[in-house]
């Protein structure tokens, strides 16, 4: 997940491993080599809302 702005922050402060979200984005897909020369794939989601779940 990628987020920006004022959704980033509500995650830095209130998300936490185990907790349970829902996300609506857009799914990205990007290249790049690392220093070695290899390769490397990425997907990610750029968050466009988050709805936090359970308690």
């Amino acid at each position: 997940m990628v987020a920006w702005g004022k959704t980033a922050q509500i995650i830095e402060k209130y998300v936490t491993k185990g907790k349970e979200v829902a996300i609506e984005g857009k799914l990205t897909s990007r290249s790049y080599d690392d220093k070695n020369g290899n390769k490397r794939y990425v997907t990610e989601i750029i968050v466009n809302e988050l709805l936090m779940l359970g308690k």
